[in-house]
């Protein structure tokens, strides 16, 4: 039985990480075939002569890189996944919906492995660098890189392949460190403009090779590669005369094709986008500070799908920043206008916050680039679909039930299931109004059970009467008994672990007078017994999913904070792993 197991959790780890997998065999595949290239080839026994692992470990770095250069534009054509979804969404929408889902942690894995090689490619040619100075051929002076024997290295560096390299190296450096996440949330910025040096780094990557510093042998009579690998490696393989050539640089064959697609989806959006200012018809200031933008359509074919998102630009605020926010009402033949929220919380959204109260919606300039396609757009296909947010990460829903209010009797999406988590019931002020007419219209048409509307608030209130910080489980459970003894609250819960997955460090905290004294239940009656204090304990929650849904196929859909989406991806393995209801995590996040 345990043999059993072992192999049944190895399948699993296999379908889990397919593509993890299949990435670094490649890479390593590649590696090593470019390693073993060079360390037997004949052609390069001179060369092998003065750098020695050097050489092989920088070939088999390069080409790497080349692959990974190669690979992380193909993300970011925005235009390009637009063609693929007209194509694919009908006659294979589920490929492309996984492609988009997958397509940021694909360029981030890319990158990732770009920052590795780029270091050690360049660790490699430093050392080549001494072995140039150091093992000087006097022989064959042609395929030496250095002017005589002992020359500094660092004049070597100087060149002009020594410093496109380690410009190369600096800008890496700097998109990797600035892509932290703990750096690209509090500098945004900074992670921006240095992501900008993309143009002058893939410059470099092709000028780079051009130099020739490496030299292989001309081999008249050619040779079968890997046979008879031993005799190229004796002396008596060398010609008395041999003639060298450059190595041929192929990164351009590598990045030719890719770097054309993203040029032309590039220059693509520029010339497709609205020049002319799109006018902001109507700004709303919503409860957590988030701003209500009503736009104008850029041009008349302008079309926006439910779950896709736009790029804007605020010329007042910055020349060259576009920043994504999603479509929460989409334009239709009647009303050419669309709406977006914007959460202010960031250098961009604080200036146009303050551009919007000084300058008024009259006076700013923006312009829109998109709509773009968006992994959340499969949502009113499904039959079935499991949406989850926090926060300002209801957006890519609320088209949802636009359409679900419009079209009662419509028949996708079949049934919604919507959990949202907000801080403050205020917030909820942002939905109620849609959520209430959408249960009413819904229940009109008999069709009250396509949506299942979960409302919670995290933040506990006025009806606890002092401050209280905890940092232990037993401690709050005794101080909760305590509170329910005197005040008669039986509807409180107990706190425990398994319902702290949003945040399970988080100190709790109640305070007097109530930041949040907003009663949804008095407006909303409809909502009011759908809202919950607390945080969903989601045992419970996907135990009920589990039970309505047996052996189905679900997809849940999560639009919130790191650690949501951490909680809830684990539990939609966990949940697949234990019970034969299966669960497909789709996530969409833009930081």
């Amino acid at each position: 039985m345990k043999i059993i197991s072992l192999l049944r959790d190895c399948v699993d780890l296999l379908k889990r990480r397919f593509f993890l997998i299949s990435w670094i065999s490649l890479v390593v595949y590649l590696f090593y075939d470019t390693f073993m290239y060079y360390k037997y080839g004949r052609k390069f026994y001179h060369l092998r002569k003065i750098l020695g692992l050097g050489l092989y470990t920088s070939r088999g770095t390069a080409s790497v890189l080349n692959l990974c250069c190669a690979l992380i534009l193909l993300p970011l054509c925005k235009k390009l996944n637009q063609i693929l979804y007209r194509i694919l969404s009908k006659l294979w929408p589920g490929l492309f919906f996984f492609w988009l889902e997958k397509a940021k942690s694909f360029h981030m894995t890319v990158a990732v492995t770009l920052l590795f090689f780029a270091v050690l490619h360049s660790i490699s040619h430093f050392v080549n660098l001494w072995n140039f100075s150091r093992g000087y051929d006097e022989e064959w002076t042609e395929i030496n890189f250095a002017n005589y024997r002992g020359e500094n290295p660092v004049f070597l560096l100087l060149t002009m392949t020594g410093m496109t390299g380690v410009s190369m190296l600096v800008i890496v450096l700097c998109m990797g460190a600035t892509s932290m996440r703990i750096v690209r949330r509090r500098v945004y910025n900074a992670f921006w403009y240095t992501h900008q040096l993309y143009l002058p780094f893939l410059v470099l990557l092709i000028i780079h090779p051009l130099s020739g510093v490496l030299k292989e042998e001309i081999i008249e009579e050619p040779s079968q590669y890997p046979s008879h690998i031993k005799n190229w490696t004796t002396n008596s393989t060398v010609k008395d005369n041999p003639k060298f050539i450059a190595i041929k640089s192929k990164t351009w064959l590598w990045i030719s094709l890719p770097l054309s697609c993203f040029l032309l989806d590039l220059l693509w959006r520029v010339f497709t986008r609205n020049r002319a200012r799109v006018d902001i018809l109507e700004v709303s200031h919503m409860s957590g500070r988030t701003i209500s933008l009503r736009l104008s359509c850029p041009h008349k074919r302008f079309a926006c799908r439910a779950g896709q998102y736009v790029l804007l630009q605020c010329l007042d605020a910055s020349l060259i920043e576009w920043h994504p926010f999603t479509v929460v009402k989409v334009p239709t033949s009647n009303q050419r206008n669309f709406v977006v929220w914007i959460r202010v919380k960031g250098d961009w959204t604080e200036t146009l916050e303050k551009l919007l109260l000084e300058k008024g919606i009259n006076k700013l300039s923006m312009l829109v680039d998109g709509p773009f396609s968006s992994p959340m757009e499969s949502v009113g296909r499904s039959d079935v679909a499991i949406c989850v947010a926090a926060g300002v990460g209801i957006t890519p829903f609320v088209t949802t039930l636009h359409h679900m209010l419009m079209f009662p009797r419509s028949r996708l999406p079949g049934r919604i299931h919507l959990v949202w988590i907000v801080r403050h019931e205020k917030e909820l002020t942002w939905l109620a109004d849609l959520a209430n007419k959408t249960l009413l219209q819904l229940r009109n048409a008999n069709r009250p059970d396509r949506l299942h509307l979960e409302l919670y608030v995290t933040n506990r209130d006025s009806t606890l009467n002092h401050i209280v910080t905890v940092n232990e489980k037993g401690r709050l459970s005794h101080l909760l008994d305590r509170v329910n003894e005197k005040n008669g609250l039986p509807h409180i819960d107990r706190v425990d672990e398994k319902a702290t997955l949003l945040t399970p460090n988080l100190k709790r905290s109640y305070r007097d007078g109530g930041v949040d004294e907003y009663d949804v239940a008095k407006e909303y009656p409809l909502l009011g017994c759908r809202v919950r204090r607390g945080r969903p304990h989601w045992d419970r929650v996907f135990g009920y999913w589990v039970h309505l849904y047996p052996e189905n196929r679900l997809n849940l859909y999560c639009c919130g904070p790191k650690k949501l989406v951490k909680s809830l991806r684990d539990k939609c393995k966990e949940i697949s792993r234990d019970t034969k209801t299966k669960f497909t995590f789709v996530h969409e996040g833009f930081s």
